[in-house]
This record gives structure tokens, C-alpha cells and sequence, in this order.
């Protein structure tokens, strides 16, 4: 009732399209924090009914999330939250390997060196406090600011479909990292290897920054794919 109540407050005096983006980013974030698990069917009928507004800006933001690659839709059947494997985990982080190195090859083709917007994200970032792990609003705010820092790099390369690909799964690797890749203090929520790479970078040692890059994605890749294995282990 109080997440109706507050939900309804505060769409009353939005317009339809404002509408969509808070339905989209409450179901986002309910998938990206596991609260809507995978396989989980979306009703639209009983979250229109939860939300207290109509299906069409439900069904809109479904077709955005699918987008973003957090539902499917099933023919005859409905929208289901997607699934999570380690192999669907591989295939995001060979194609983010490859969309980011790309982006520093065409700013390297630039010659950009100053990066304004990849500073001012790690600024803003180096400020957040680490997150209590039962805070889940906290974590999936301090997950996004730290991934903020890739966003920007990309944006660097003026690529817009480069761009646009690269933050359709933004929200689809958050799930990943917020799920199975709590680890306080930890080399990937440090932003240390960040730093280091938009130094490289500035000084316009732009395949430096590209190996460290390659290294950094690797190796998140590499705890991910054991915090989920060692999980079956557990349930196994």
C-alpha cells in the first residue's frame, strides 16, 4: 500500500511520457536488485492495479526493458524477467570488451586527451561512501556510479550507435554485478584502475589505457563468473 500511495504521488503531475520513464526505471530497478526474480512473469493487469495507473505505460516500458535485455517477451504467453547464466555473462563482457576498446581506438584517432565528463564521473564517484550491504538503494546507486565512469568513456568516442548499444546494457550488467558482486572494498569498487586509465589516457598513452582496460574488464569478469559458481555450489 505505501509503495502504491507514493508511486501514485508521484505521477500525478507528470505527463504520460514522464509516466512511462518512472514505471520503466521502478521496473528496472526491481529486476536489477533481484526483487522481481528471473523467470518471474510481469502481469501487467495485477502492476497496473499494484501502481494504480493504466497498462499502456507498462507495456511501453516492458518493450523499453527488453530492449535493455532485463525481459522477453514470449509469444501467446507474456513478459518474463530474462534469465541469468554464466555463458549470457560471457557474451556481455566479450561484447563490452570490445565496444570500449573500439571507443578509446577512435578517441586515440582524435587525439582527445581531455576527458571532462570520465574525470567528473570519477569525482562524484570517489565521494560516495561504500554502501551498506543491506541498503539496497545505496548499492544499486554506488553500482551505477561506478559503471558511469565506462558510459562516459564510451560517449568520448562520438560514436553515437557505439553509444547507444553500449548503454542498452548497462542496466543488464548492473543486474549482474548488484546479484552476485558485493565486495567491499574491492579492487573493482575501488576505481583505482579507473583513475589509472584516464591518466594513460591524458598523457596520450592510449594503448596503455586499452591493456589495462582489457585487464580490468577481465577480471570482474573472472569474479563474477566464480561468486556465481561458487552460489550453485552452495545450492547445489
Amino acid at each position: 500500500m505505501i509503495v502504491k500511495v507514493v508511486f501514485t504521488a508521484m505521477i500525478r503531475t507528470m505527463n504520460p511520457k514522464s509516466v512511462k520513464e518512472s514505471v520503466t526505471e521502478y521496473i528496472r530497478n526491481k529486476i536489477i536488485t533481484g526483487e522481481f526474480t528471473a523467470g518471474q512473469m510481469i502481469n501487467e493487469t495485477t502492476l497496473a492495479s499494484h501502481l494504480n495507473i493504466s497498462r499502456p505505460p507498462i507495456r511501453e516500458a516492458l518493450r523499453t526493458l527488453e530492449n535493455e535485455h532485463l525481459v522477453v517477451n514470449v509469444p501467446r504467453k507474456g513478459t518474463y524477467v530474462s534469465e541469468l547464466s554464466i555463458e549470457d555473462l560471457r557474451e556481455i563482457y566479450q561484447a563490452r570488451e570490445m565496444v570500449e576498446c573500439y571507443a578509446i581506438e577512435l578517441i586515440k584517432g582524435k587525439n582527445i586527451r581531455d576527458l571532462p565528463g570520465v574525470a567528473s564521473s570519477l569525482e562524484t564517484f570517489s565521494r560516495l561512501p561504500m554502501p551498506d550491504s543491506d541498503n539496497m538503494e545505496q548499492r544499486l546507486n554506488y553500482l551505477r556510479a561506478a559503471y558511469d565512469f565506462h558510459v562516459k568513456l564510451v560517449e568520448y568516442s562520438g560514436n553515437k550507435l557505439l553509444t547507444y548499444w553500449n548503454n542498452s546494457i548497462c542496466s543488464h550488467l548492473n543486474r549482474y554485478q548488484f546479484i552476485y558482486f558485493y565486495i567491499p572494498n574491492s579492487k573493482q569498487c575501488s576505481g583505482e584502475d579507473h583513475q589509472k586509465i584516464l591518466d594513460l589516457i591524458t598523457m596520450g598513452a592510449y594503448e596503455k589505457a586499452r591493456e589495462l582496460l582489457v585487464e580490468h574488464v577481465h577480471y570482474t569478469l573472472e569474479c563474477l563468473q566464480d561468486r556465481i559458481s561458487s552460489i550453485k555450489m552452495e545450492v547445489a
